[in-house]
């Protein structure tokens, strides 16, 4: 049986009957990711994103930063683009991808489209993200070095998965569906340091809907669209990929999100940076040292990582958040890294700019490896931090009081302290809610 079918026979077939730790996490993500949607709305790549569709027509989808509603395959390339934006989205460990940041804004746009429930969006939602770190274990990390964005690629043919499981289609449906979306399926890193590569998330958003809709209405695709002789797996991944058939065994048993769970970022840059910067905080709250102490800052990561941190002189807020010079910089500065940090008036602050330079990275040479931050004082000690897990990640988990500052965080200034609580509220009773329009009527646009 090939890949499709297999997915699409589970996709289409499972029970909605996941377990409450699904269902919690599901939850959890979907706040964090509706608080990061309301944050990027007013990031140029937002407002890019939201000027070009709105040349394109009406319909019944909210795009937060719009007074009109878009058709939802539109809707969902403006509000993924806007997650994505000040790259504070979760992200995942086998796919190396945003996860959250495509299949949610899809769901929400195709959801108000159909008025769908709570309930369904956050089963949906489940079923993606299965999908989605599935198809990572089968094609990372030869996907991943061959240059693909698996946001934007593993994260189209996901986001079809979810859109089609929201809709109710059947198998046959749901297998046209993902093979459709192989065909939309692209993006590149070499666009880190652009909107585009935020744009790749709204793009992936976009392209889900729209394959689960050509799907519903009898367009039709080819069921070796993954694991064929010109299938995703033989055009996007070397011979060194595990392959389909040890991820799709284990669908939904365990269930992904609770395998691997999702990992909730602390700062709004590249996730890449996030053990470094949680060492180099440990330290300085532990040592209590002054920027000026410091002589040299050593970032051990993985060569890999490495390569998507290639910004040591950012010129803009883009590509500040893919420098780890940057953002050390500001960490040892500030004693936080937070949004305000990623505007381009604090980006070019003389004094954060004179720490740069004592910033420098090195690649760990054994693979098994946990990332490193030594800073080097000008009084002779040296102190050490190896980071096992960082902040957010599925084995440090925000706890909910955490997620709510973040949430809180996030929507200050840019909705009112009413329309904040009223989106907090319908987020905390998302399974609840009959209509998924509940929520995002609460979703006011950005200034």
């Amino acid at each position: 049986m090939s890949a499709i079918r297999v997915i699409a026979d589970w996709s289409a077939g499972v029970s909605d009957d996941h377990t409450a730790e699904a269902y919690r996490r599901a939850h959890a993500g979907c706040i964090d990711t509706v608080a990061c949607l309301v944050a990027g709305a007013r990031d140029p790549a937002s407002i890019a994103a939201r000027k070009a569709v709105a040349g394109w027509g009406v319909g019944t989808a909210t795009v937060v930063g719009d007074p009109e509603r878009r058709p939802a395959p539109w809707a969902a390339l403006a509000n993924g683009t806007a997650v994505d934006a000040l790259d504070f989205d979760d992200y995942d460990v086998p796919a190396a991808s945003h996860p959250s940041a495509v299949i949610l804004p899809a769901l929400l746009a195709l959801g108000e489209e159909r008025g769908a429930s709570g309930r369904s969006l956050l089963d949906a939602y489940v079923v993606g993200i299965e999908v989605q770190l599935r198809m990572g274990e089968a094609l990372n990390l030869s996907h991943f070095h061959k240059g693909f964005h698996p946001t934007a690629t593993i994260g189209t043919l996901a986001a079809s998965v979810a859109c089609t499981r929201l809709l109710g289609l059947d198998t046959t449906a749901a297998g046209h569906s993902l093979s459709i979306a192989t065909s939309l399926a692209a993006g590149s890193k070499c666009q880190l340091g652009t909107t585009t590569i935020h744009l790749h998330t709204g793009l992936a958003a976009h392209n889900g809907v729209l394959a689960a809709s050509l799907a519903a209405v009898g367009a039709t695709g080819s069921a070796d669209a993954l694991d064929g002789e010109f299938g995703i797996l033989r055009i996007m991944a070397d011979a060194d990929a595990p392959g389909f058939d040890g991820p799709l065994a284990k669908l939904g048993d365990p269930l992904a999100i609770v395998e691997y769970g999702l990992c909730v970022k602390p700062y709004p840059c590249c996730s890449y940076t996030t053990p470094i910067i949680d060492g180099l905080l440990a330290l300085r709250s532990e040592h209590g040292f002054t920027p000026d102490e410091v002589v040299e800052v050593i970032a051990f990561l993985p060569a890999s990582h490495i390569g998507f941190l290639r910004f040591p002189e950012p010129a803009d807020e883009l590509e500040a958040r893919f420098s780890m010079e940057y953002c050390l910089a500001v960490a040892l500065h500030r004693g936080a890294v937070v949004v305000a940090d990623f505007s381009p008036t604090a980006i070019v602050g003389e004094e954060v700019r004179a720490l740069m330079p004592k910033v420098r990275m090195e690649a760990l040479t054994e693979p098994a490896v946990h990332d490193r931050v030594v800073l080097r004082l000008g009084d002779g000690r040296t102190l050490d931090r190896t980071v096992e897990h960082p902040r957010g990640s599925a084995a440090l988990p925000f706890d909910e009081d955490e997620l709510l500052a973040k949430f809180d965080s996030c929507v200050e200034g840019i909705l009112g302290p009413d329309a904040a609580a009223a989106l907090k509220q319908a987020l905390l009773g998302l399974e609840s809610l009959d209509d998924i329009r509940d929520l995002t009527r609460h979703l006011i646009p950005a200034d």
